[in-house]
């Protein structure tokens, strides 16, 4: 099961600190002839941020369960509490006394947690257990270096 290891939380809005943008995207496949643009700058907070008292980041430990939804360990989650899960969102919930991340599915009355990894089963939610949803996964950081 993949856990979470910390979370951390905006106490006050978190200041804006613009940084510069492109005005073109960068290509994965053949580059195209470089252009000289940059746009206003990119905020970090202003993008990923919704709702700055109920967003918080979670570090993911060394599982590798969710590695097929693009979460691989050590990725940084913003975490949005004030988000109502649906199917299909990735959510953090509390199972058997820890956090977790994982996609979740909702047929009917039946919820299932779905690892991205062959690796690992689903967890399919008895429908006896309430299960709590601690909040939805709105972006994920890789660090490349």
């Amino acid at each position: 099961m993949s856990s979470v290891l910390a979370l951390t939380a905006f106490e006050a809005p978190p200041q804006p600190c613009p940084r510069p943008l492109l005005g073109v995207r960068a290509t994965a496949g053949f580059p195209s002839p470089a252009e000289d643009f940059q746009t206003d700058g990119l905020d970090l907070n202003q993008r990923c941020i919704r709702n700055p008292p109920a967003t918080f980041f979670a570090e993911v430990d060394q599982s590798t369960s969710m590695t097929d939804f693009g979460i691989f360990p050590g990725d940084t989650l913003v975490v949005d509490r004030s988000i109502t899960a649906k199917s299909g969102h990735v959510v953090i919930v509390l199972w058997e006394g820890g956090l977790m991340v994982k996609k979740l599915r909702i047929q009917g009355r039946r919820v299932t947690l779905l690892s991205g990894s062959a690796d690992h089963p689903p967890i399919l939610v008895p429908p006896e257990v309430e299960l709590e949803i601690w909040g939805v996964v709105t972006w994920s950081f890789k660090r490349h270096l």
